[in-house]
């Protein structure tokens, strides 16, 4: 009963005090509104993130390639190494590292595409059925590159999105031949429409012509190179496995050389969320000063309530009040003052997530920044708010409940 009675009594001292009352509620919410603001773009960014690594196949992938220069002494030296990846590595992967799922090599080319002609420089991707598997990225019309594409090394191609809107004016463009650095290839399939990837240097994901590695190198390459492997493990707990497995069989197939070196999804993707943890860790911190600023307004306020109230303290304790009954009828007003501008700001903080995350997506060309709002961000404010109602309550609470009846009667 005591805490209905409080609560009443609550909210006929904010009705008597409106111009107070909406003070403190108003520094509150917008400390509140601050930090779900901030919560939630590091939600979006993580987000973001995921969404860009499931692109490239999600946390189960990792990969291995041949780089050109090695640092060594203390500058950069071309790779000394005559061995190179090739595409009797990517089938001992497949077939004796227990722990991979699939396997798949990549070898990059910018190249010259033209059809009836309409010319566009793009981005050749010379791989196998695998890969679209392992990105889990399919055609939108046709088939993707099949092993019996690349037993025969057959002249053909998928394409990206953008090159059908720019070469063949959006029109369906599965039979027709095009031009690669002027040689013929058929067109198979075209792939679903990808847009940007995070990185900006590798350019749009729909920009590409999707080739059998052995049709590229036999036709522009003149060797059996692979430029990259890209695997997927079986499962996320046997990645680390994966990865030995992986080394041990390309060092063995290799004159016990290790002359790749490997790249892992799982600790990449540590490592952003680590970063984005920290980013978003500051901005909540910064946030916060206007919640504290809001808790010492409180804390003010408070006290001069406590001040304003001493006669009717006084008359509470002579008809019987205890010095805790006293002290929570304060905390509990303090507390709930600092929750109805949580859940003020919490709204506030909705709208202004929404409108945060509209800016960056037309900031940052290209990319939807997601709108995320996580009850972790909705638990962690009203927390806050009930936190600073207890912590800049409890003195003018504590104050109050210490105050002698007789002299809190006299008191004017």
């Amino acid at each position: 009963m005591k805490i209905f009675q409080n609560t009443s009594s609550a909210f006929s001292t904010f009705y008597a005090n409106r111009m107070r009352t909406f003070l403190i509620v108003l520094s509150i919410s917008i400390g509140i509104a601050g930090v779900i603001v901030m919560m939630s773009l590091g939600a979006g960014a993580q987000k973001l993130v995921m969404n860009e690594v499931e692109k490239v196949g999600g946390p189960l992938t990792f990969g291995v390639y041949r780089s050109e220069k090695i640092r060594k002494g203390g500058r950069w030296i071309r790779n000394p190494s005559k061995h190179f990846l090739v595409m009797e590595d990517v089938e001992l992967i497949q077939s004796e590292c227990s722990f991979v799922d699939m396997a798949a090599p990549e070898t990059y080319r910018s190249v010259n595409a033209s059809y009836d002609g309409e010319q566009k420089r793009t981005r050749l991707q010379a791989t196998s059925y695998d890969y679209h598997l392992i990105r889990e990225w399919h055609t939108r019309v046709g088939r993707f590159i099949s092993d019996e594409d690349l037993s025969l090394w057959s002249k053909v191609c998928v394409v990206g999105e953008e090159l059908v809107e720019d070469l063949f004016s959006g029109l369906d463009p599965i039979g027709k031949e095009i031009k690669v650095s002027n040689e013929r290839f058929s067109i198979i399939g075209v792939m679903e429409s990808r847009g940007k990837g995070l990185d900006p240097g590798m350019g749009s994901e729909d920009n590409q012509i999707f080739m059998p590695v052995t049709t590229t190198q036999t036709q522009f390459l003149g060797n059996d190179h692979v430029d990259h492997i890209l695997i997927r493990a079986k499962d996320y707990d046997v990645i680390d496995q994966a990865v030995n497995q992986v080394k041990k069989v390309l060092r063995r197939a290799n004159g016990g050389e290790e002359f790749f070196e490997v790249w892992v999804m799982k600790e990449e993707l540590k490592s952003t969320n680590r970063i984005i943890l920290i980013i978003e860790l500051v901005l909540v911190l910064i946030a916060s000063v206007s919640l504290i600023v809001g808790g010492i307004g409180t804390l003010n306020i408070m006290l001069v309530s406590v001040t304003e109230r001493v006669p009717e303290i006084g008359l509470r304790k002579a008809v019987g009040a205890k010095n805790w009954d006293v002290r929570i009828q304060f905390l509990t007003e303090s507390v709930l003052i600092c929750l109805i501008g949580s859940i003020i700001g919490i709204l506030v903080g909705f709208g202004l997530t929404h409108v945060a995350a509209g800016a960056l997506s037309k900031y940052i060309d290209g990319f939807e920044w997601p709108s995320v709002i996580t009850m972790r961000s909705v638990l962690t404010s009203v927390a806050a708010g009930a936190a600073i109602g207890v912590f800049f309550g409890y003195y003018p609470a504590s104050r109050a409940s210490r105050l002698k009846p007789i002299e809190a009667i006299r008191h004017k």
